[in-house]
């Protein structure tokens, strides 16, 4: 359905998801036509290309109090300040904003759960790189394209530059018709593809094969240690932004745990002192009584065997 949007026409959200398959971008994320269909609490979000996982975003102009409270750090004052200074037209005027309050790093890590809607012919270089795939590079050749007119077109031109399922996530992140959640991807280390390593922003042939060369990892210090003999933690953290260890019950340390959507350091501890865990069920069961209800059924495919 096509509604007015100040003087334009613009295509409903489920729309522009399937505007993202007539630009050759195939529609793999079922997560994302949940959320077309206006799904406050995303559980289904978990269903993701194979090799992969959902990662939730918040929409700062969009998601309701009781969602924006329950990220990691957030809480009710930080959710205050979130609210005061709607509508957002950037990423950096959210970073502006909260750094008035909080340091850097705060910043960053509550932006791990939240993005500003991106409009195609509008936003700044920083604000498109809230995109899945998106690098400094890319988003100034999709500025330099500009205007594109519609979304329709602008995932055509980032089509050309990212990987098919991070451009129909990237979809997601799209207004004026974002909905209160956005879709991010993450690899499994054990399980996906060189293809899927290879369309990683930063990773490459050389990457990819170290990823796959130490294979299984069974925490995420492992994959810290192996890359930190090639790259710096820098980059090592650039590159977890799209992946993950699976989480095992039975031997779940607390940095590895701290990989689930919703997971505080506080919380980690808390969970990984209860273990091992004797079953997948038990952990899960831990799970539901230490993470907020919105984030459980998130964290459930980062589990193993679960």
């Amino acid at each position: 359905m096509e509604r007015m949007y100040g003087n334009r026409m613009v295509i409903d959200r489920r729309r522009l998801l399937v505007a993202a398959t007539g630009a050759g971008l195939a529609l793999s994320l079922p997560g994302a036509r949940a959320f077309a269909q206006g799904s406050a609490a995303p559980a289904s979000a978990a269903e993701a290309p194979e090799g992969a996982v959902a990662w939730v975003k918040y929409n700062l102009n969009s998601a309701p109090t009781d969602q924006l409270q329950a990220i990691p750090g957030a809480g009710e004052r930080m959710t205050r300040e979130f609210e005061e200074y709607r509508p957002y037209t950037s990423i950096g005027q959210f970073r502006g904003e909260l750094g008035k309050y909080i340091s850097p790093e705060e910043v960053a890590a509550l932006e791990a759960y939240l993005f500003v809607p991106v409009d195609v012919d509008q936003a700044d270089a920083d604000t498109l790189q809230q995109l899945p795939g998106v690098t400094p590079e890319i988003a100034q050749s999709l500025i330099g394209g500009r205007p594109f007119g519609s979304p329709e077109a602008f995932l055509k031109a980032l089509g050309a530059s990212v990987a098919p399922e991070l451009a129909t996530a990237a979809a997601t992140f799209l207004a004026p018709d974002a909905g209160e959640t956005a879709t991010w991807l993450k690899y499994n280390l054990n399980t996906a593809t060189s293809e899927q390593f290879m369309a990683i922003p930063g990773a490459g042939e050389r990457m990819t094969r170290e990823f796959e060369e130490y294979r299984p990892y069974t925490s995420i210090a492992q994959f810290r240690g192996e890359m930190g003999k090639y790259i710096s933690p820098e980059e090592i953290a650039a590159l977890e932004k799209y992946l993950y260890v699976p989480v095992a019950p039975a031997s779940a340390d607390p940095e590895t745990v701290r990989q689930l959507p919703g997971v505080s350091p506080e919380t980690a501890q808390t969970i990984a002192s209860e273990g091992p865990f004797a079953s997948v069920e038990a952990f899960l069961a831990t799970l539901e009584t230490t993470l907020a209800p919105q984030f459980v059924d998130l964290a459930k495919p980062y589990v193993e065997g679960a």
